[in-house]
């Protein structure tokens, strides 16, 4: 059997809406609400004392940075038609696509997307160029097409879609046509076989000067032969150290020839006796040979 509570009576009603509140109830509602509004400011004053070091411990994140992502593809070559029309150059290039906004699990469909944009865009500078250069200079189809695409398109190309931008940079090559390289190929072989002769020959002078400057050619201490041999003149073209042939002698074996210079100043004094000296007063003549047919007189 559930006790009932006992009914209260007239001082422990609650009194209802409107009745006048006596001096407790009134001195209590009084305090509470001076002790609220204390612990309010206190609250605040703890709060803004407390938040900078609440500031240094709390985790902040720092904003991402932007990611370029970068990427080097090579198609196929072009083939652009030289000067004449009937050999062609070769035009390889690699295309270095970047993006900083770009998303990296779509970065590659969107090269795709803008890869045919930026091949034709240089096969159109390239036959522009070829049109005037010999097939047998892609040197100078380098040089023009560089001059061009620092003049009238220069890289980077910039390509977009919605937000997402790209930058391509093309990197230019240039290769002969197989059939022009056929034809060059005696010419090179020589002209490398030239100029490995010429390298040779002065290597050879360089080692040969190299020798001679390291070990000098001794010369002997006393004098030269020649050094007290008298000047030669310049007019006379005999040679000194032959034996001359002496003047009296004829230039043929069977003797001069009447009338020659030869003939004429031959020598013919002694083949004649010598004359006998005449004596003179007071001395006593010599005595004759007895073969003598004139003897002198006393």
């Amino acid at each position: 059997m559930t006790a009932m509570p006992p009914d209260p009576g007239p001082t422990g009603r609650r009194p209802g809406p409107g009745a006048p509140v006596d001096g407790r109830r009134r001195r209590w509602a009084g305090r509470a609400r001076a002790l609220g509004d204390a612990a309010r400011r206190r609250a605040r004053r703890f709060w803004a004392g407390a938040q900078p070091t609440l500031r240094g411990l709390w985790w902040t994140e720092e904003p991402a940075t932007p990611v370029t992502t970068v990427d080097r593809r090579q198609p196929e070559q072009l083939v652009v038609p030289a000067q004449g029309q009937v050999y062609v150059f070769g035009v390889r290039a690699t295309y270095t696509w970047s993006s900083e906004t770009a998303r990296p699990e779509l970065f590659g469909w969107y090269v795709d997307y803008f890869q045919p944009q930026a091949t034709q865009r240089l096969h159109r500078l390239a036959v522009r160029c070829a049109a005037e250069v010999p097939p047998h200079r892609p040197r100078d189809l380098l040089a023009a097409l560089t001059a061009a695409l620092a003049e009238h398109d220069p890289p980077p190309w910039a390509y977009a879609r919605g937000d997402v931008t790209f930058t391509c940079e093309p990197d230019v090559t240039v290769h002969l046509d197989e059939r022009v390289r056929r034809l060059l190929q005696p010419y090179w072989e020589q002209r490398i076989a030239l100029e490995c002769e010429r390298d040779l020959a002065r290597r050879r002078a360089e080692y040969a000067e190299e020798r001679h400057r390291r070990d000098p050619p001794s010369t002997p201490s006393g004098p030269h032969p020649d050094a007290s041999r008298p000047p030669r003149d310049p007019a006379d073209r005999t040679d000194p150290t032959r034996p001359t042939r002496h003047a009296s002698r004829p230039a043929t074996r069977g003797g001069p020839r009447p009338g020659t210079p030869v003939e004429a100043f031959t020598p013919l004094e002694p083949l004649l006796p010598p004359p006998t000296p005449r004596p003179t007063p007071h001395q006593r003549p010599y005595p004759s040979s007895p073969n003598d047919p004139n003897p002198p007189t006393p």
